[in-house]
This record gives C-alpha cells, structure tokens and sequence, in this order.
C-alpha cells in the first residue's frame, strides 16, 4: 500500500453502505498500531464510501506518525499534498497530532479537523462538525469498535497500548500515555469473529506483548491470553506475536503454548536495540547482553526451527567502534534469523537527547550500512539451507498466470521475506499452499505448490 496514497479495502466483516453520498479518502502512516487505529475510524465511518481518488473525496482521512523525524517529515508532506485538494475537507489525526498540534494548527490552517490518539472515538463528530479533539483520557479501543480492515486476510490486533518503559530514546510514552490491557474476554471474541469471517492471520500487536495484562490481572497474562484465544477460535489460522520486550519469564509462557499449538507462528519479534552493555544501560534498556542471549538460548532449545526477528539502533550517542563491533559480530554469528537495523533518531524530549558527543549523521549512515550488510548476509545463508523442504504458506497474490506469492510462518507482514512459487492450481490471497523449496534469489525463495 503506497505511503502517502489513498487506499483502503475492507474486510468481509466490515457492513458498507455503498449507496452513501459521502465518499472517504484514508491515508494510513506509520506501524502496524497506527493501522489498526485507522481500521477502528473507519469502523465508525462504515456509511461512508470509500475512494481511492483524491479528486473524488468529500473527506480525506490521514492518520499520522509522530514517532521519529523521517515519520513526521513524512506526514507533514501528506497533509500539504492533500490540502491541494481544495474540494474536499481534511482530517488529521494520530501520534503527530498529539505530539505537535501548535505547530501543525499555525501551519495547517486549512485543516478541517485534528484528532489525536485518545480521540478516535470522536472521528465521526470530528467528520460532521470539524475542530479540535485531543483531550479525551488514554484508552484502547474495543473489539466491536474494530470491524473494518484495510487488509481482508492478515489482521493485526491491539492487545494493549501506552508503554512503562522509559527508553532512553523514545517518545511513545510521552504520546501514548501508560500502558493499558484489554480484556481477554474481548480479544479472544474479537480475534474469533475476524478468523470466522475468513481472515486467516491474526497478529498480536503491542508497545510491548510480554507486559499484557499486568494492569488488569496483576502480572503477565500473555500466555492465557493465547490459549483462550486458541480455545475459542476452532479453525485454522495463524497466530503471530510481534513486538516483545526480552522478558524471559513471560516468554517462557509463550514459548509453552507455541510448542502445543502449530497455529502460533514459530516467529517472535523481539526488539533487543543494542547487545553492548554499555549502550544498553545507557538506553535504559533494563537488562545486559548476557541477559539477550539467555533469552535466545530458551527459545530456540524450546522450539527448533523458530525465526528470532529483532532490531538494532546504530549510531546511538556515544556508541564506540567496539560497540559497534559486538553487536556486528553477534549479528554476523546468526543469533537471530532477522534484524532490523535502524539509525538513530534525536529525538526532543527524550534523554538520549541530552547526551553528547553526537555521532555524526554521516557515520551513523555508514554503521547501519555496515550491519545491514552483517544481517543480510545471514538471511542468504538462511535462505540457501531451506532448499529441499516443504512449507505451509500464506497466499498473498498473484504475480502473473501460475506465479503466486506468500510467505512461511517464519516470515510477517510488510516486514519480512516472500517465497515466489508456480503452481497449477488456482489460488486467492488468505489460501493456504504446500510448497516446495527449489530455490532462492537474494531475500526471497522459490518454490513450487504441491
């Protein structure tokens, strides 16, 4: 889905009245979180018809990310690209909203509505009336609240929001507020309605998964929450956990349902940021390298054969080059199937922000070139000792007469690797294939159905 395009197609849960005369432009920013608080607003909007042409829309709905410099230079383009349109009417709402609306009203001015991320249930009297909403306390939405999807066969759903953690580099706190548990009762009956009308990948989303319930039951509940989820929902899907903070007694639960249940992907997203201790004490991380590797250790002896995806920071204020080098080496050493390497955003507010000397942005590009290269090094590897051996796979699409493309479980949404195959036999997008590893390109495999 293009960045800064309209775009939208709903699910077989959403009701749509196609005869409404108001038509609706969305412009999804940002993480999987913001995409499904953009599906929780358009759920409220379901007598809206949606368009793909600006030029047609009565109303243009842009949900923004705030989280990191790029993100918000991002928004602020499509505001401005979207404001050209001087038919339609412009709502603004999310994480850029509530962090900088000062700024973006005095440069805004046409804006018809801001909504910040508290506020979506308001999205429809923001729709009707215009104006400001960005005071309403922190909350999470309901499963009722989310029936629309702008992917019909692969959903994400929130379990929680807001953050605990202080992280020397991030702002999500500051925007997001405290975290905040659903109920297991509401997510477990959402999950089960979404899998029942044909969605066939569910995916656990959250600041931080391992925290899930600490709130509402007094300690971790993530594990329960996966076997009620598993309990109620009868057919077969698959269940994906993204976004874990290394909390190894709670991903000890996790790893004990995976290992009875071959519905849960044998895929976990763990952010681990750094493996130096240094760094990691001076991000405010709250645990060492050795600590990292305790955790891979549990998993992997746990479950053979399961993707560890993760991500890394370069360039983090004061980062030495033997920093630099350990956490080069420990990717290079394959102790994580996947890793995402990000460069370091100075953010304003934040205390990482505070720290000197800055490294300079130039070397911070070459760094994450460098690890990049460390990491991508691995995946090929990786993809060279799948050769021989069958997958279940997800059908995503169609590329041309007989070609599809998917992915294994080992391989999210939007972030990860495909597996290009041929088949004989006709297939649509949220099918499940048997296929054959023949091969492989430099990220992706090949295959063919069986």
């Amino acid at each position: 889905m293009p960045k800064a395009g309209l775009s939208a197609v709903i699910s077989k849960s959403a009701v749509r009245n196609q005869g409404s005369t108001m038509k609706l432009g969305v412009i999804n920013l940002g993480c999987p979180k913001n995409t499904v608080d953009t599906e929780v607003m358009m759920s409220y909007l379901r007598d809206f018809t949606i368009t793909k042409n600006p030029a047609d829309a009565d109303y243009i709905l842009i949900n923004t990310c705030g989280f990191l410099k790029a993100s918000r230079i991002e928004s602020t383009r499509a505001i401005s690209d979207m404001l050209k349109n001087r038919k339609c009417k412009v709502i603004v709402a999310g994480c850029f909203v509530t962090k900088e609306l000062k700024k973006l009203r005095k440069k805004f001015k046409e804006v018809y509505a801001w909504v910040g991320v508290n506020d979506i249930s308001n999205i429809r009297k923001a729709v009707e009336q215009g104006g400001v909403y960005t005071d309403s306390a922190p909350c999470v939405y309901k499963g009722m609240e989310h029936v629309t999807l702008l992917n019909p066969y692969s959903a994400y759903v929130k379990i929680s929001d807001g953050c605990n953690h202080r992280c020397s580099f991030c702002v999500i706190p500051s925007i997001k507020g405290k975290y905040r548990s659903r109920k297991i009762g509401d997510i477990a009956g959402e999950i089960k309605g979404l899998v029942d009308s044909g969605v066939s990948e569910i995916n656990l989303i959250s600041q931080d998964l391992t925290c899930y319930g600490r709130d509402n039951y007094g300690r971790p509940m993530i594990g329960r929450l996966m076997k009620e989820i598993l309990k109620r929902t009868k057919k077969f899907f698959w269940l994906r956990l993204l976004y874990l903070y290394p909390d190894l007694a709670a991903i000890k639960g996790i790893v004990e349902v995976m290992a009875k249940d071959t519905r849960v992907c044998r895929y976990l997203d763990i952010p681990f940021q750094h493996i130096s201790d240094g760094v990691l004490k001076s991000m405010k991380r709250g645990y060492t390298g050795k600590h990292i590797e305790k955790v891979i250790e549990h998993i992997k002896s746990s479950l053979p054969g399961v993707h560890i995806r993760t991500s890394f920071i370069a360039g983090y204020p004061r980062e030495t080059e033997d920093d630099l080098k350990k956490l080069e080496d420990f990717i290079g050493f394959g102790y994580v199937e996947k890793a995402g390497i990000f460069a370091y955003s100075d953010e304003p507010g934040t205390h990482a922000y505070t720290l000197k000397p800055k490294i300079n942005p130039g070397v911070i590009k070459q760094r994450q070139k460098r690890l990049a290269l460390a990491s991508a090094k691995v995946c090929y590897y990786n993809n060279s000792m799948e050769t021989g051996k069958t997958k279940k796979v997800l059908v995503i699409g169609k590329r041309a007469k007989g070609i599809y493309m998917g992915r294994t479980e080992e391989n999210a949404p939007d972030i990860d690797n495909y597996i290009i195959f041929n088949s004989g036999k006709l297939f649509k997008p949220g099918d499940f294939a048997r296929v054959k590893v023949t091969g492989y390109e430099k990220f992706d495999l090949l295959g063919d159905a069986i």
